[in-house]
């Protein structure tokens, strides 16, 4: 069993509750269909990469996931979203794992090229970091031993401000840090449309399809 951990780091897909800021302007059910998509395509990439994919996820205790046959389930537990990306590492370095990435599933320019460049850098740094394009992160990563909870504290979730401060707190933390490439989320209309006109987007995925098929925005 490999000593690489990937965490994906999710929401149990219910009707009203995923991708609100999508569902705010096209309705409850295109958001479900989209993001039922990007599930199906991060599904496939955590087959793609050489790493033990662990789900923590919000939603309804023991919920199963259909896309990810037989993969570990476990439910996220803190009072806010640093805590539960927190105690998510602390859940899974507690197994023993070496280097742990975590991501979630709204970035459909994500590849296992870029995650084992992930791993590969945590060979060499404490940190590794995947920024987006508003200012937060679609991947974060720590290998054993360099996990605080400062990293997880005092950030102010959901701004443009994330990247930044969560850099800060590494550096007050005395740790070193390196970055991913920098890519987008599908949060907003504008990420939807960017998304289906890019040069370099993988038509055969779920995503795709989904936006090809249902081109309402």
């Amino acid at each position: 069993m490999t000593d690489n951990k990937l965490i994906l780091f999710i929401k149990y897909p219910v009707l009203g509750q995923v991708k609100t800021r999508i569902a705010e302007s096209l309705g409850n059910d295109y958001a479900f269909g989209l993001y039922k998509s990007l599930l199906a395509d991060v599904s496939v990439l955590t087959q793609q990469i050489n790493a033990e994919t662990v789900i923590v996820y919000s939603g309804p205790r023991g919920a199963a996931f259909d896309q990810f046959p037989g993969i570990t389930c476990i439910l996220q537990h803190g009072h806010n979203i640093g805590d539960r990306m927190y105690n998510a590492f602390l859940d899974i370095f507690s197994t023993g794992a070496e280097k742990c990435l975590l991501i979630g599933a709204d970035i459909p320019g994500m590849t296992a090229e870029i995650l084992h460049d992930g791993y590969d850098i945590l060979e060499r740094t404490d940190i590794v970091l995947g920024p987006t394009k508003d200012g937060g992160y679609y991947c974060i990563g720590l290998k054993q031993g360099s996990l605080k909870s400062t990293f997880f504290k005092n950030i102010p979730w959901s701004t443009s401000l994330v990247f930044n401060e969560t850099i800060k707190s590494i550096a007050e933390a005395g740790l070193s840090w390196a970055s991913l490439p920098v890519l987008s989320d599908l949060d907003e209309i504008d990420d939807l449309n960017r998304f289906y006109h890019s040069a370099s987007v993988n038509q055969l995925t779920d995503t795709y399809q989904f936006l090809k098929q249902t081109r309402i925005y």
